[in-house]
């Protein structure tokens, strides 16, 4: 995979599960991954080990913004979206946008220098690699790192049970407010 031709994946919402899981996927395929993340989480998205650098989002023009890169965004944060593009201008290979963790955040409103984000739909792209790859050959290179990938979570990632209307609904409203650690992961259930 030549990442565009970039040399590092900058990756916004460091600390959220999804970001964690392509980091540790960049890290795998020997893409250098930097994690931008709050000042708050910050240290335990650098002992995750899966980042080769993690910068908060106050930091975001001490990167070498000299160097190719390419942006995955997690965070759907405006601001911070716009900072990134602004620091690598030309030297921004490519832009996704992924989620919205900053659910709260205004979206960019002005054209961005740099490419155009493009929006990345799960479903599409797994229909679209089943259509590369054959039938199933997608499953079976996940079920492929599975393991892997549970062993790593293993060192960090604390499994919560919620169970019942209040807990799932106080579960939620946590999440929506940053009040749950980024090392839990929740199972709810009504």
């Amino acid at each position: 995979v030549d990442n565009h031709g970039a040399g590092a994946t900058v990756v916004t919402s460091a600390s959220s599960k999804t970001s964690i899981a392509l980091a540790w996927c960049l890290q795998d395929r020997g893409t250098r991954a930097i994690g931008l993340t709050s000042a708050r989480n910050r240290d335990f998205v650098a002992g995750l080990g899966c980042y080769d650098q993690v910068v908060t989002y106050d930091d975001i023009e001490t990167l070498d913004g000299s160097e190719k890169a390419v942006v995955v965004d997690m965070a759907g944060n405006g601001t911070v979206l716009g900072r990134v593009h602004q620091h690598y201008g030309d030297d921004l290979a490519f832009s996704l946008t992924v989620g919205a963790t900053h659910h709260d955040a205004e979206r960019p409103t002005e054209p961005l220098p740099g490419p155009t984000p493009e929006f990345f739909f799960a479903p599409g792209q797994i229909e679209k690699r089943n259509a590369d790859w054959g039938p199933g050959e997608v499953m079976a290179r996940m079920g492929a790192q599975w393991d892997r990938f549970v062993t790593f979570t293993d060192g960090w990632l604390q499994i919560v049970h919620c169970q019942g209307p209040d807990a799932v609904a106080a579960a939620y409203d946590d999440v929506l407010h940053g009040r749950r650690a980024p090392a839990e992961g929740l199972i709810c259930s009504m």
